[in-house]
């Protein structure tokens, strides 16, 4: 029987319990095979339900809803009698709608429009990249559509993603008269939109003026619209919406219709000046609130021309390019020489710091030898006697000579800064200047030179390297007028929300007070007035106003040689008239400022038209 043994034989299964063996592998197979798929669906699940959760569910929501923001209205300007200076024009939006738009439909949109609008397809696709992580499908790629554009993009059939919505841009009622003080709008810049993550791509934000500056207030908060959508992308039915939060409303203290008539004077001054005026200032300040009532700087530009669809390259190049600076604010921004309006501080120093008194007198001989150089009174003129009155009737250079080798440089600065030069004033405007105040420490930063005795005296008339802005100088001629209180000068009076509620009030500031005595400022007052009533600033005098003042030749350039020596010495001189009414109860200040105006009689004009303009006609309405 071969090899085998009757065990062998016995332990090989018959045919009955080969088939349970089978049936047993099997089952259990199939067992393994059912619980690896079952676990299989419940690892899928775990993952398309816990890990990518937000993913797709996202997805799916997007499939459904569609989110467009509703661009909230800019606040608008108002004036100080709440006539209102900027609106809100109705204009058309151009988007994108990104629901089912595939990366190739996406490109050629972006390529198309690009052309069109003239805008590089590197920015559109920024803007479409920061929308769509903002969470938006409908995203705002530009604002204020021409005609001729819509007209463009609404007949290309190339375009797949593309329409129009309703919005609004900036329009503001003067195109020349306020342009410096109200500013203008633009699209938010690249670097902008990085620094502050509340800002969306089509924003569109304050550039110039009060538009800048209060920028924060002015701009709304944006709403938005969820709508459902079917597959193919109608809409279906709205789901949500927000409605958007207008801007907060600006009321300034500046009054269109001072501005409008100061603004007319100083151009007709200008046009009856031989001299080339390149530029001029008026401003107007009440002096017990420091609120500006005008400011007008001169040449101005249309600030309209940036609005709605933006001012062109050409005009722009055209604007920066001309010599006479029309976008410089000069009430804020230029600073120059003030000549002998600086008599005022020099004195009020030398009355408070006790190196002279109102009894004070000096031979004023028509010059002045110091330390080898001959200083000399205008013209020459020999005056005899004089007292800080006579001083400021005549502005006798030689007595202010002698005024401030008593006073010394170190109590003549430090006035100076007490008045407010050197730094800006802090008017709620961008851009403005600190000037430059006179003294060893900044003479050798600007020249390298050292300080001379003669400096002292040429600043003490205003001349040397001493700078001034305007607006510097109405608030110190404010402060001599109120009797000793430095305001902070203020443009905006207050802020009002949409709905007509205060959201915040700008109350009159005292940035210092008493640093000179009113008693010693009604010396200086007294000058000024006999100055205007029967002194060398006669042409300022007002027949209604009884104004008092103080006026300013500021010379610059090339010195030129006359034999005659009453002729004056300098090639140019900018023309400065300060000035305050009524003398007995004063309410407002003022100063006219034209660059190369000449001799301060100009100026001087504009301030007597303007006193009696404001006080015989202005104040009777």
């Amino acid at each position: 029987m071969n090899n085998f043994e009757i065990d062998d034989l016995n332990s090989l299964p018959d045919d009955d319990n080969h088939k349970i063996i089978n049936n047993e592998l099997l089952s259990k197979i199939y067992s393994y095979l059912i619980y690896s798929i079952f676990a299989f669906f419940i690892l899928v699940l775990i993952y398309f339900s816990v890990i990518e959760f937000k993913k797709y569910n996202k997805l799916s929501i997007n499939n459904r809803l569609i989110t467009t923001p509703i661009i909230a209205p800019r606040g608008v300007i108002f004036s100080r009698n709440m006539t209102q200076l900027s609106y809100n024009i109705p204009t058309f939006n151009l988007y994108i709608n990104t629901q089912n738009l595939s990366k190739s439909h996406l490109k050629t949109d972006i390529s198309i429009l690009s052309k069109i609008l003239a805008i590089s397809s590197k920015k559109i696709t920024k803007i479409v990249q920061s929308g769509l992580k903002s969470g938006y499908v409908e995203i705002p790629i530009e604002t204020g559509i021409s005609n001729k554009n819509e007209i463009l993009i609404s007949s290309n059939s190339h375009l797949y993603g593309v329409s129009f919505k309703q919005t609004s841009y900036v329009k503001f009622r003067y195109n020349n008269l306020l342009s410096h003080i109200l500013g203008y709008t633009g699209p938010i810049s690249e670097q902008e939109l990085l620094n502050n993550k509340n800002m969306n791509p089509y924003d569109i934000v304050g550039r110039y003026g009060i538009e800048e500056s209060f920028n924060n207030y002015l701009t709304g908060k944006d709403g938005y619209q969820i709508n459902e959508v079917d597959t193919y992308g109608n809409a279906v039915s709205k789901f949500a919406k927000v409605n958007p939060i207008p801007g907060n409303n600006i009321q300034l203290t500046v009054s269109a219709t001072i501005q409008k008539k100061l603004q007319q004077l100083i151009i007709q001054n200008i046009k009856q000046n031989p001299n080339h005026v390149t530029g001029a200032v008026g401003i107007v300040e009440n002096i017990n609130t420091g609120g500006i009532l005008a400011m007008v700087s001169y040449p101005t530009f249309n600030n309209n021309n940036f609005e709605g669809l933006g001012i062109s390259q050409s005009q722009y190049s055209k604007l920066l390019n001309n010599p006479d600076t029309p976008l410089l604010n000069r009430a804020i921004s230029t600073q120059q020489p003030i000549g002998s309006i600086m008599k005022t501080i020099l004195l009020s120093a030398g009355l408070q710091t006790g190196a002279i008194t109102k009894n004070t007198t000096f031979s004023v001989p028509g010059t002045f030898n110091y330390d080898g150089t001959v200083f000399e009174n205008y013209a020459r003129i020999n005056w005899g006697e004089a007292n800080i009155e006579k001083c400021l009737q005549y502005s006798i250079n030689v007595f202010a000579f002698k005024a401030a080798l008593k006073i010394g440089i170190g109590n003549f600065v430090k006035y100076e800064k007490l008045f407010g030069l050197g730094k800006p004033t802090g008017i709620q405007l961008p851009g403005e200047s600190s000037g430059i105040i006179a003294n060893p420490k900044t003479k050798l930063q600007l020249t390298g030179q050292p300080w001379y005795p003669g400096d002292l005296l040429n600043s003490a008339i205003g001349q040397g390297y001493t700078e001034v802005t305007p607006i510097q100088v109405a608030n110190f001629i404010s402060a001599i007028a109120n009797g000793g209180k430095l305001m902070r000068p203020r443009i905006v009076k207050a802020i009002y929300n949409y709905k007509g509620n205060l959201v915040k009030k700008y109350n009159p500031t005292v940035i210092r007070s008493g640093f000179v005595s009113s008693k010693n400022l009604d010396i200086i007052k007294t000058g000024m007035y006999l100055a205007v009533q029967h002194g060398i600033d006669i042409a300022a005098q007002s027949t209604i106003a009884d104004n008092a003042g103080k006026s300013g030749t500021a010379q610059f350039g090339q010195e030129s040689y006359n034999p005659n020596p009453a002729a004056n010495r300098y090639l140019h001189s900018h023309s400065w008239m300060s000035s305050f009414a009524p003398y007995n109860k004063p309410q407002i200040a003022m100063v006219v400022f034209e660059e190369n105006g000449g001799v301060s009689t100009y100026s001087a004009e504009v301030v007597k038209n303007f006193m009696n303009w404001y006080f015989g006609t202005y104040l009777k309405h």
